[in-house]
Order: structure tokens, then sequence, then C-alpha cells
């Protein structure tokens, strides 16, 4: 049996990590883009030091052992997804543009 503090700490702690999930996943997403954006590879490559961050916290939660098989299973498709959603919503805004493309004004 499950004692109620025991219960508060893995709820404490989905809290915490779920935080660091969110925080992370931005992160790994705004230094992609900027990463891609201003062409510094480098970025890119802290943005990789945030996805791994991000896989680690949603770790975190599931290792907590208090959520049911259905949010386990969130939680990791979830980590899994936001390691694809940067390059997918990356791939999408610069394809969307090149249609776009304004045509060049000869003067």
């Amino acid at each position: 049996m499950i004692s109620s503090h025991e219960i508060a700490q893995m709820v404490g702690a989905i809290i915490i990590y779920g935080f660091f999930f969110v925080l992370t996943a931005g992160l790994y997403a705004m230094f992609y883009a900027m990463g891609r954006l201003f062409e510094r590879p480098w970025l890119v490559k802290l943005s990789y030091l945030f996805a791994a961050a991000e896989v680690l916290s949603a770790a975190g939660m599931v290792a907590t052992g208090y959520l049911d098989r259905f949010w386990v299973n969130l939680i990791l498709f979830s980590a899994v997804a936001y390691l694809f959603i940067p390059q997918g919503m990356w791939w999408v805004v610069v394809n969307f543009h090149a249609e776009y493309e304004p045509e060049e004004h000869v003067h």
C-alpha cells in the first residue's frame, strides 16, 4: 500500500519532470529554428542537447511508477513526436514560403 506522502512525492516528481519536458521541448524547437534560420550549425547541435533532455524528462515521468498505461504511452509517444516536430515544421515553413516567393522587380 502506497502512503499519501509517497503519492504526493510521485505527483510532485511528475510535475517537475513535466515542467522540464515542456521547457526542454520548447528550447529544442527554438534553438533548432534559430540555427537553421541564421545558418549556425552549432545552434542546431545545441538544440539536440535539449532534445535529449526532453527525452530524459519523459523517462523521468514514466519512471515514477504512478502513471497508468494510457499516460505512459501518451508521454512516450509525445516524446518521440516532439523529436521530429521542429524539423517537420521547418520543412513546412520553408516549402510554404518557397511556393509564394514574391517575384523580383527589375528596375
